[in-house]
């Protein structure tokens, strides 16, 4: 098991701008490609992480079902007209993924 987490940084004044992009993205394309069978979950910076940052967490059961997720969102239309729609409200270069296995 897995722990895919995809973490960004909100410009300064635009964090809900970004929350409310991503929950876009979880309804309209993430419900196309699977997304309910990933646990994902939604998380902002607090104590001890920059306020501005933001992270989505897929828990995957394998690397196989992450490459198959990545395989599907890259051949939606959407995917890319929001990646467009998210940008302004981006700190760009803080694109980011880890990917943790999980062992309990």
């Amino acid at each position: 098991m897995f722990s895919a987490r995809w973490q960004i940084d909100a410009k300064f004044g635009h964090k809900q701008t970004v929350l409310d992009l991503l929950k876009k993205w979880e309804r309209e394309i993430g419900s196309q490609v699977g997304i309910d069978e990933l646990e994902f979950q939604i998380m902002t910076g607090s104590i001890g992480a920059r306020e501005a940052t933001v992270e989505s967490h897929h828990q995957v059961e394998s690397l196989a079902q992450l490459e198959a997720f990545f395989a599907k969102i890259g051949k939606i239309d959407a995917h890319a007209k929001w990646g467009k729609e998210m940008e302004p409200f981006v700190v760009s270069g803080t694109s980011l993924w880890n990917i943790y296995r999980i062992v309990e």
